[in-house]
């Protein structure tokens, strides 16, 4: 087997339809599986990859396990050369599976590459990012990168490059190096999990590269029940990140600029969602 294509769903049964469907009617000059693992969802969705798609390989949960334990799971029944970790709110605009496969057979120092994401109106999204860091990670950080995605549009180079880590919403790894440095840390609910996997994987001595002649829409975060339920698992995870891989002055650093920013906030819009995250971050090390 050449790919394994895992896909894990939770509540997205029409997005996770039109995923599959894009990969069955993109994916030719290879051999390749998907697997799906279900996170007990509750809309259907595996009784219809049931009825609809025979040939797919369902993982059923009987409760949310999250995105890396989830992808786990199918990873390790999997005897694929390649893994390809494709988020269901994702459809392929190209031949990107084979694309991403002929790309690692002629770079064997690569353990992991990812396409090119697009929204829904084909504008670049963000395909991979930096580590986390001191500078990156604090409240300013933050304010000056919503502000960047807000008033300034994203280029996108249309050449292979070196890059920090690919975004989890399309990861295609080595498998032979996964049983080398392992797989996603399962401490990580959701987000931040590929971040620590792609950092041991450099560690490790291997190359992560952007190959933007794979092409991949991403919707965005259809199965987030909210954006202040989000943000909250983001920032324990990136939390969980920052204790694992990070100095002490980074996760300091981060959590005082988070408390200020909230109480602030709090302070001048009476919003209890900014007292509720103050809560998360004072109180974080009790929650990972």
């Amino acid at each position: 087997m050449d790919v394994s294509i895992v896909l894990v769903s939770y509540n997205t049964k029409d997005l996770t339809r039109n995923c599959i469907n894009s990969i069955l009617e993109k994916t030719n000059g290879i051999e390749f599986e998907i697997f799906v693992v279900d996170n007990n969802s509750q809309d259907g969705s595996a009784e219809m990859i049931e009825r609809e798609f025979p040939s797919v390989k369902l993982i059923r949960n009987f409760e949310n396990k999250g995105f890396g334990a989830a992808n786990n799971i199918a990873i390790r029944k999997s005897s694929a050369k390649y893994i390809l970790c494709l988020n269901t709110d994702t459809v392929l605009v190209n031949n990107a599976v084979k694309i991403l496969f002929d790309f690692m057979e002629n770079n064997p120092n690569c353990a992991v590459a990812g396409g090119i994401l697009f929204d829904e109106n084909m504008n670049p999204g963000t395909s991979y990012t930096p580590f986390p860091t001191i500078w990156n990670s604090t409240s300013i950080a933050w304010i000056y990168k919503w502000l960047k995605r807000k008033f300034v549009k994203k280029k996108e180079t249309n050449k292979v490059k070196e890059v920090s880590m690919i975004v989890g919403a399309d990861i295609f790894f080595r498998k032979s190096v996964l049983d080398e440095v392992g797989l996603f840390d399962e401490a990580f609910f959701m987000y931040s999990e590929e971040a620590d996997l792609c950092l041991r994987i450099k560690r490790a001595g291997y190359n992560i590269k952007f190959v933007p002649d794979a092409k991949i829409i991403h919707f965005g975060e259809k199965s987030a029940k909210s954006s202040w339920n989000t943000l909250e698992q983001r920032v324990v995870s990136r939390y969980i990140y920052a204790r694992k891989n990070s100095p002490k002055i980074t996760l300091y650093t981060m959590k005082l600029s988070y408390l200020i920013l909230h109480l602030v906030c709090y302070i001048f819009t009476f919003d209890k969602n900014h007292l509720n995250m103050f809560k998360t971050h004072y109180f974080e090390k009790k929650q990972v």
